[in-house]
């Protein structure tokens, strides 16, 4: 095998990319919960991404109450938790998998090759991740609210490579572009990918820039690990 362990992002890469305006749409229920100005409230809920995805502002519902009380609104006890609620049946329909993702992970752990997660995401990713379809074929799961940093740290990637056992040149990282991480992947070593979106335009907190090889669909990740 070219590799011993492939490290993947989850959203937009495991998962089927998510549209901009299903995102739209969701933090705007948010808002509405709790009765908030959409624009004002989703202005502010992009900015703080930074914060929110490191777990600085704490779980969704603590996060919600701190934006709230930036812009002077005090939601009661009850619409935090419908806007939690709310919240989290959005985000389930956004882990929705690509066709191919299950069956290509189970190859890869068939070959007996190394396989980590790396995601810059919010509590609700690890907090169900126990339930999730890919769960069982990934030995290292790395969340940047738990791990309290994100991509393009290298030290996030550190934890995914450290915890196979591998070095990084034995790695090919796999993901959409987002969070700058395909550079960040190959500036620790990593061999890196990016896997083209599903047929719609993903929603990204930064552009994609990258110069390097793509693919199609997750199984061609298949094709890369086993040519010489």
């Amino acid at each position: 095998m070219r590799y011993k362990a492939v490290i993947f992002d989850y959203f937009g890469t495991l998962t089927v990319a998510s549209a901009p305006e299903e995102r739209v749409a969701a933090v705007s229920t948010v808002a509405e919960t709790i009765g908030a100005p959409v624009e004002e409230f989703r202005t502010l809920w992009w900015q703080t991404w930074p914060e929110r995805c490191v777990g600085d502002l704490g779980d969704f519902s603590t996060a919600l109450a701190e934006i709230a009380s930036r812009m002077g609104l005090s939601p009661s006890a009850e619409q935090l938790a419908e806007a939690t609620e709310r919240r989290r049946t959005r985000e389930r329909a956004f882990r929705t998998f690509r066709h191919d993702a299950v069956s290509t992970l189970r190859r890869l752990r068939e070959w007996d090759l190394g396989v980590a997660l790396v995601s810059d995401c919010t509590d609700e990713l690890p907090d169900e991740w126990d339930g999730e379809a890919v769960a069982p074929y990934i030995q290292v799961p790395v969340f940047s609210y738990t791990a309290r940093m994100r991509k393009p740290d290298p030290r996030i990637y550190a934890l995914a490579y450290e915890g196979l056992g591998v070095r990084p040149a034995d790695c090919l990282y796999v993901g959409d572009g987002g969070s700058n991480e395909l550079k960040g992947a190959e500036a620790v070593g990593m061999t890196a990918v990016r896997v083209l979106d599903d047929g719609v335009e993903h929603h990204r907190f930064e552009p994609v820039d990258w110069p390097g090889p793509e693919i199609t669909s997750l199984s061609a990740v298949l094709d890369l690990v086993s040519t010489p």
